[in-house]
């Protein structure tokens, strides 16, 4: 897990606005993405995650500076050797919709998500929980070491709702409820607009200071930082690195800026197409300049180079000295495309426009194409892109972003039903072997083995990691930075 390290304050002429004139018990905050639907154990998005876990809906476990800790729980264990997961529901808990939690609710909550979290099938195979009193309980063939982990730190939240929610739905459909267990409910969901959520009263832990969040939808980020230097904002995500400067003269905003919170990843389409063979993976990854993708995305901030597929803080990161395809080297590269299926029909290269994801994908095709390779950028809006990387028929790499993971197997990339898809039977044995460890200290060292055996496999190209920036206005305190941000614990003074 990465945590902001740092924080950087800087000035803002204070003529722009008046402290004194903010309603402190109110939030207004930009975010660059609207989610597309808030259902967290089917869309793991980033905006999604930001807005509503934690803050209406809540996890069984959770994660406290690194640590496993007890939400919705009252308390868990591991038994059986480790084999057997336990976890006891806390009491006196309230939905949003006066019911009660209870352990049929988190027992369909948490084989919902089971069902949709190829990761942690990897854990349990075919078991699902089951209830007794006030526990539910999982019990696998092998270790259950790592899914307290998951649990905590999914992308596809865990999060908890009401069973009648989930037993009014058809197989694949989506929650349209948002009643979850959280300090702050659904108000309003203003489509194109903006989300407002509203403190709860009847909240079973510690109350917020903030009694209402406004989440607007604001994707050009001058937008935001306008909106932030008028007044208009609290707090503004993804700073690109253009409007850095300008806010670092600036009184009465401050900066938050941390190590690598996420990656850049070039997926290739293993289903179909001339990216299912293993030589033009190889020839991509020799042929490209990472520095200047990265640059072409992030300018000079806010962003390292390096592919391993974890951040460089984490527990389970390997040196990148091993990879024998992520330096490049022209001569080998068309080497391996001369050998390849390439037969100079386009490559078509997909991302969206969110956040200079494009100018990735813009570089890319032109540094291909310097090389001889025929290619056709398809920039989509976030839904469009979504949607269309699901058919393979469709593209043959596409760009996106991911936020860090706490663990190696929650990367979406390495499962089958990915899209682009995964299908290397000596990775996929040492991915097994990680996933039924009995410690997390052998894990993580099979996971080195596998990383470089991911490495010569290509599933996808990290040519670097990302550190996002965001701004507030410095009256605004104890942000929480844990995998997005958070207000939970925070006040404007």
């Amino acid at each position: 897990m990465h945590f902001l390290r740092f924080i950087i304050p800087v000035l803002i002429s204070f003529s722009l606005f008046s402290c004194s004139e903010k309603d402190s018990s109110a939030l207004s905050v930009a975010v660059a993405q609207e989610p597309v639907v808030l259902d967290l154990m089917v869309n793991s998005s980033v905006s999604g995650r930001n807005i509503v876990d934690g803050n209406v809906y809540e996890r069984l476990i959770a994660l406290s500076d690194g640590n496993l800790v007890p939400q919705l729980a009252e308390s868990f264990e591991l038994g059986d050797s480790g084999k057997t997961l336990t976890i006891k529901i806390r009491e006196g808990v309230l939905f949003h919709d006066g019911s009660e939690l209870d352990a049929e609710d988190a027992v369909l909550s948490m084989n919902r998500w089971l069902s949709y979290y190829a990761s942690a099938e990897r854990l349990v195979g075919d078991s699902r929980f089951t209830a007794s009193g006030d526990c539910i309980s999982i019990k696998a063939d092998s270790s259950l070491v790592l899914l307290p982990f998951m649990i905590a730190s999914s992308p596809l939240a865990a999060v908890i709702v009401p069973a009648e929610e989930i037993l009014s739905l058809d197989d694949g459909e989506i929650l349209q409820s948002v009643a979850g267990t959280g300090p702050y409910r659904m108000k309003e969901w203003r489509y194109g607009d903006s989300i407002e959520l509203e403190r709860w009263d009847e909240y079973w832990g510690e109350m917020p200071e903030i009694e209402h969040i406004t989440y607007s939808f604001v994707p050009d980020s001058v937008t935001r930082r306008l909106g932030l230097e008028s007044g208009q904002f609290d707090f503004i995500d993804t700073v690109l690195s253009d409007d850095i400067p300008q806010l670092s003269k600036m009184d009465g905003i401050t900066l938050h800026q941390g190590d690598e919170n996420g990656s850049i990843v070039l997926v290739f389409n293993k289903k179909a197409g001339v990216s299912a063979d293993a030589d033009f993976r190889k020839a991509v990854s020799l042929l490209i300049d990472r520095d200047e993708l990265m640059k072409a995305c992030y300018g000079d901030y806010g962003y390292s180079l390096h592919s391993d597929y974890m951040e460089a803080d984490s527990l389970w990161s390997v040196d990148d000295s091993s990879d024998p395809f992520g330096t490049e080297n022209e001569e080998k590269g068309l080497e391996y495309l001369r050998a390849s299926s390439y037969d100079n029909e386009p490559v078509r290269i997909l991302s969206s426009n969110l956040t200079n994801l494009d100018k990735i994908a813009i570089a890319l095709s032109s540094e291909l194409e310097e090389e001889g390779i025929e290619t056709e950028i398809i920039i989509l809006d976030w839904a469009a892109f979504i949607e269309k990387r699901k058919d393979p028929e469709f593209w043959d790499i596409y760009v996106s972003a991911t936020s860090s993971t706490i663990l190696p197997l929650e990367k979406n990339y390495l499962t089958a039903t990915s899209p682009g898809g995964f299908d290397n039977p000596e990775s996929e044995t040492l991915l097994k072997a990680v996933a039924e460890t009995e410690s997390v200290e052998e894990a993580i060292s099979i996971w080195q083995d596998c990383q470089k055996s991911l490495w010569n496999y290509i599933p996808v190209i990290v040519p670097g990691h990302y550190s996002t920036v965001y701004a507030s206005v410095s009256t605004l305190e104890n942000i929480d930075f844990t995998n997005g941000f958070n207000f939970r614990k925070a006040a404007v003074k």
